[in-house]
């Protein structure tokens, strides 16, 4: 692969784009701008893209699949069931309870079906941050804690591993995922160098790699179960946020980025980062779960 691979899937000038899932039973890509704070959805590989403005917090960390057609969105303040049918939004559940030197971030459900939700410490300076595993009614559980921003949880294709990026600490972690969703193991999966980045968002393919976006880093890579990097595929812009399979097949790699250093609102239409990319990939991806919420 090379890196003319790489196209424009969709142009939304995100300023932080973020959170890029494919909903396997629509065949629709879902993704969010950070700051809008806005969700995406793009039907069609080539059709228009639809956007909802989320008045209820002021920065969206992320979005699930849940039951019923709706989205479970990690806003700043809590976390909102939304209806993209209605355009309805109503609180679910909020684990930091009030907090507000943390914000909601990354997110994703494993394969039985449970929630996982990262935070940041608002400032990003200080290791306050908490990752907490939700229940369907909305009961949490702390994780793990201890880090300045939780990022990327991702799981192995039999629901044993738990991957996570604690982006400050330049670092991918991996732990064992019990049957009952408890977590062991603790251990540092790859550690990465000042150069290439913070690892932020996660995914896995059917193969059981670990595919990690490297944000200030330019770049994907690509990682086999034993922390290697295979594969890395560099990007026209510096901040990569986060990635997904879709399409047929779940063969083709979906990107989100976000504005350049010196990007502002009058100059976002000259700058391609806060474009979605996607390219072909040889191992196809997982379809992604849905929570089914109490």
């Amino acid at each position: 692969m090379s890196g003319s691979d790489w196209q424009i899937c969709a142009q939304t000038h995100d300023r932080l784009g973020e959170s890029i899932l494919w909903h396997p039973t629509e065949q629709a890509l879902y993704w969010i701008d950070f700051y809008g704070p806005f969700v995406h959805r793009r039907k069609q590989a080539k059709g228009p893209v639809e956007t909802w403005k989320i008045d209820a917090g002021k920065a969206i960390g992320s979005l699930v699949f849940a039951d019923k057609g709706r989205l479970l969105l990690a806003l700043d303040n809590g976390l909102y069931l939304f209806d993209p049918a209605t355009g309805k939004t109503t609180a679910f559940a909020d684990p930091k309870k009030g907090r507000t030197d943390l914000g909601f971030n990354d997110g994703k459900i494993d394969r039985a079906g449970r929630y996982w939700i990262g935070t940041y410490d608002v400032p990003e300076v200080s290791p306050n941050a908490i990752f907490y595993r939700v229940a369907a009614d909305g009961t949490a559980t702390v994780a793990d804690d201890g880090f300045v921003v939780c990022n990327g949880p991702s799981f192995s294709p039999d629901n044993r591993k738990l991957y996570f990026s604690d982006s400050y600490g330049r670092r991918i972690l991996s732990y064992d995922l019990g049957q009952d969703g408890t977590l062991s193991g603790k251990r540092t999966f790859i550690q990465f160098g000042p150069d290439d980045g913070l690892p932020d968002g996660l995914t896995v393919d059917s193969a059981g790699n670990i595919w990690c976006a490297l944000y200030a880093g330019s770049k994907v890579v690509c990682l086999d179960p034993q922390g290697t990097i295979k594969l890395s595929l560099p990007l026209p812009t510096a901040h990569v946020t986060s990635l997904c399979f879709g399409g047929p097949g779940l063969k083709t790699l979906h990107v989100t980025t976000g504005w350049g250093a010196g990007t502002t609102e009058e100059t976002k239409a000259q700058d391609i980062g806060g474009s979605v990319f996607m390219r072909p990939v040889d191992i196809p991806g997982l379809p992604e779960p849905i929570i089914t919420l109490s």
